[in-house]
């Protein structure tokens, strides 16, 4: 299952368990109103698996979830000269920088390594790649000892889009370092 699909699959796999839960009491209500041997087999043979089949279903929707959250925000650190990503990779996460500094270098074919970008505490890197889904354009490598918040992709377009001033402070970068990028970069 495709992480950024998780949101959006999670509502289905929680109505699918509630129809389960709701199917399986239904059963229950028949028993009551009418006990009979049929009625008994039906609840004691399909009711309980459709209300186990609910359980199971919402208690794997709700880790699933709990899980992603725990995973989705970690602290990274990097030694002097470490690569934190590389030119082509998939973007999977956005970074902040919390202590040190890192260097973006775009690997040129005519030119070698070009450093494009040198940045520090408190500034982020990672997004464009994210945000045009498309691998990365850069090598980012710490110029020191650098501690970074590593924020996964599902997590930082949720607050993408739902938080309208980081949405436009996080565009107003993303044309500054495409212009960049473009300037560096040879035309296609």
């Amino acid at each position: 299952m495709n992480p950024e699909d998780f949101p959006y699959r999670r509502g289905k796999l929680l109505t699918i368990a509630g129809c389960l839960a709701l199917l399986g009491f239904v059963t229950a209500i028949i028993y009551t109103c009418h006990s009979t041997p049929y009625t008994m087999v039906l609840f004691l043979g399909g009711g309980s698996a459709l209300l186990l089949a609910a359980t199971v279903l919402f208690g794997w929707t709700v880790w699933k979830d709990v899980r992603e959250r725990l995973d989705s925000i970690v602290t990274k650190e990097f030694s002097p000269g470490q690569v934190i990503f590389r030119q082509g990779d998939e973007p999977e996460h956005v970074f902040v920088i919390t202590k040190g500094q890192v260097e973006a270098i775009y690997a040129d074919p005519a030119k070698g390594n070009v450093i494009v970008a040198q940045l520090g505490r408190d500034d982020y890197f990672g997004e464009t790649a994210i945000l045009s889904r498309r691998p990365r354009q850069v090598t980012v490598r710490a110029m020191d000892a650098v501690a970074l918040l590593a924020i996964h992709r599902t997590d930082f377009l949720r607050l993408y889009a739902s938080l309208p001033r980081l949405r436009a402070r996080i565009e107003a970068q993303h044309a500054q370092r495409k212009a960049l990028m473009d300037q560096v970069r040879p035309a296609n």
